[in-house]
């Protein structure tokens, strides 16, 4: 059953979002360009997130854990959101339409989905290769860090059956997140409002900041609860900004804001 729950998890992470991307391509009737360009910015943003938080690590040991997941959130939101900023402003200068944001951001958390998936994958083989080893054996662990090694690989497998479908379900959670913020920073350019932009880094900073602090003192199935609804209220931004969309677009041309 493990197993099993396991291997669901990261296909999910892997085909929901092809799947979401080849049916909302069709029914928006939009380029593949916008989901190509989504997910570009999202490894772009990272290119100089991740090596930052890796370097901040003993540092962010240091601090409380409020101090941690506040820091955390925001750097997330900052290289996110500054990464849409980028793509909108100067690249899909002629990408300005609801459903043109809803496509973008689907490309954005789905290919962060889909990169997560196949890591997880390469875990779970990992995991299926060290459960039937002796790990003293494996060259590439340190000695003092063979106990450590032999611990994880033991709540790996002992972990009950829908603690391995987390993954999944906190993916389609992000992708409702990502869609709501591509929206928003979209919304912010297209009609010169730029509290959207700052709207959607504070959205994005509390989400990732509450997670971090949530995850250390409840656990994961509290986290997944919370997100949840950080995920219908995100819908919910998402759906209220398509009447934006449509109320102001008579006006963006007054506005000077209409890229030529």
């Amino acid at each position: 059953m493990l197993i099993t729950a396991y291997a669901f998890s990261f296909l999910g992470m892997i085909v929901l979002p092809i799947i979401l991307w080849i049916y909302f391509r069709r029914k928006l009737s939009l380029s593949w360009k916008l989901v190509l360009a989504g997910g570009l910015t999202f490894i772009a943003s990272q290119v100089l997130h991740i090596p930052l938080v890796i370097g901040m690590g003993s540092f962010l040991r240091g601090v409380s854990l409020v101090i941690n997941a506040i820091i955390l959130g925001l750097l997330a939101g900052i290289f996110e959101e500054t990464a849409r900023y980028i793509l909108f402003k100067f690249i899909l200068r002629k990408s300005r339409s609801w459903k043109e944001g809803i496509l973008v951001g689907l490309g954005h958390g789905g290919t962060e989905a889909l990169i997560l998936g196949i890591l997880a994958a390469l875990a779970f083989v990992n995991m299926i290769i060290y459960r039937n080893i002796d790990l003293s054996t494996i060259p590439s662990i340190p000695a003092d860090q063979l106990e450590l090694a032999k611990q994880q690989v033991a709540a790996y497998w002992s972990a009950p059956w829908y603690m391995a479908l987390m993954g999944f379900i906190e993916r389609i959670f992000a992708i409702c997140l990502h869609v709501s913020l591509s929206v928003m920073v979209l919304y912010a350019i297209a009609y010169g409002k730029p509290i959207w932009f700052w709207l959607a880094l504070l959205w994005h900073a509390l989400v990732d900041a509450v997670a971090v602090y949530v995850v250390q003192e409840v656990g994961i199935l509290a986290v997944e609860g919370i997100v949840a609804v950080f995920a219908l209220i995100s819908l919910w931004i998402v759906f209220r900004l398509r009447s934006e969309f449509l109320n102001d677009a008579p006006n963006v041309s007054e506005q000077g804001v209409t890229p030529v």
